[in-house]
């Protein structure tokens, strides 16, 4: 019996091997085509460190070999990399991507999972209505100038509003047919995207294009319609003759007064007004030519004044009664910008931009606003409104401590009257 086993034994051993050495070749031979096919794959790699803001030309990127599982949203020829803008920095040999390229952004009131927003930065919309020859070259990352097209008032101006600004993507057009304006959303800080959107709101923006590696930023002033007309030589005799302008050319005393006022001033003076306030966070009203800003001050309770000097379109600031730290250290406060721009007839248009800093729980926030009114020589104009509800009081005991008389429905009231020391004269052109 044992003899017949020993034959049957030794068949068994033999075909075990044969069988594991089948099933060894078959499953090697597998994973070495498999291998193979992997790294047949090709994607698209940086040919060299990119900076970000980038638009790929074909030097830029090569083809690779890649095994394993290719990255998310990777290109898998050449040409559909080319013309792509780098959104994130990228190294040598380091895939292409969508999420590099910001193909996977969004745009704002779109899908997605990536805003691309810096800290500290704010995503704002723009209506580009005469720029609409340009929206082909532009990507996101690139870099453009801001220019305002103002048609208000007696006579059309254009400035530079922001200067090398970056494009977080192109939106589209809001309308259609020859109505269609071509929406753009840019990166700027928090005190820009105030400007940025009263000017989207009040006027018309066109966009320049800049070379990427063109970061230089100047001071450009208003150019009037009239200037637009100007031949170089002329243009050349003013530049040389406002050169020549003494410094006191242009000047300006504003004289401020800070009032603890009843928090329905405008209510109570409607009749002294030009208008209605301006609506905004912070009202701001003309009071009539002739009246007297010390016929406003029998009624209430003056805190401080100041005497400011300032010049043509230049700024001049103060800061109201006492500063103070939040939490973090930052300093908490009122601040208040002038900007006036005169004109040949005696005629003033004053910017304002109040700024009110306040502690919110470890940090502080920011209240800020811009405002224009049109103005003559003497006349004044009336800022309230700098804090809500019970933040009123709170703020004048904050800015102006035991000083003032307490009580409710009370208000910080800034009245400013500007005075034209010296006129605006430019080799015989006016600046309005």
């Amino acid at each position: 019996m044992k003899r017949n086993l020993v034959p049957l034994l030794g068949i068994a051993f033999v075909v075990a091997i044969a069988a594991t050495g089948i099933f060894y070749g078959l499953f090697v031979g597998k994973m070495r085509d498999e291998e193979a096919h992997a790294a047949k794959q090709m994607i698209v790699v940086a040919a060299k460190t990119l900076d970000r803001g980038r638009q790929l030309e074909a030097g830029d990127v090569k083809l690779s070999n890649w095994a394993g599982a290719l990255p998310p949203g990777s290109y898998r020829k050449v040409e559909e990399a080319v013309g792509k803008t780098v959104f994130q920095p990228t190294i040598e040999n380091e895939p292409i991507t969508e999420a590099r390229t910001g193909a996977d952004q969004i745009q704002i009131g779109g899908q997605g999972s990536k805003s691309g927003i810096a800290k500290g930065m704010r995503a704002i919309s723009v209506r580009v209505s005469e720029s609409n020859g340009l929206m082909p070259f532009l990507r996101a990352g690139h870099r453009v100038d801001l220019q305002v097209v103002n048609l208000r008032g007696s006579e059309p101006a254009v400035r530079s509003l922001l200067q090398n600004v970056e494009i977080l993507s192109i939106q589209g057009a809001e309308g259609n047919g020859s109505t269609a304006t071509p929406v753009v959303n840019l990166l700027v800080s928090p005190k820009d995207a105030d400007r940025v959107a009263l000017a989207d709101a009040a006027a018309r923006i066109r966009l320049l294009l800049r070379n990427q590696l063109d970061d230089e930023q100047g001071v450009w002033p208003v150019v009037a319609f009239h200037q637009a007309f100007v031949g170089e030589a002329a243009r050349a005799v003013a530049t040389a003759s406002a050169a020549a302008v003494p410094e006191a050319a242009g000047r300006v005393i504003l004289d401020v007064k800070i009032v603890n006022a009843r928090s329905s001033f405008f209510e109570d003076n409607q009749g002294r007004l030009t208008g209605a306030p301006q609506a905004a966070s912070v009202r701001i009203a003309a009071l009539e030519r002739g009246v007297d800003s010390e016929s406003i001050l029998r009624q209430q309770e003056l805190l401080s004044t100041e005497k400011l000097t300032a010049y043509d379109q230049r700024e001049v600031s103060l800061r109201a009664g006492a500063t103070w730290k939040a939490a973090n250290g930052n300093a908490c406060g009122l601040r208040i910008q002038f900007v006036p721009r005169l004109s040949a007839n005696g005629g003033i248009r004053l910017r304002v931009e109040p700024e009110v800093t306040t502690a919110l729980g470890q940090g502080t926030t920011i209240r800020r606003v811009m405002a224009e009114v049109d103005l003559v020589d003497g006349q004044t104009v009336a800022l309230s409104g700098f804090g809500t509800g019970p933040e009123s009081m709170g703020l004048l005991e904050k800015l102006f401590g035991g000083r003032i008389n307490a009580g409710a429905n009370r208000d910080l009231l800034v009245l400013v009257t500007p005075r034209v020391m010296a006129p605006v004269v430019r080799a015989g052109l006016s600046v309005r």
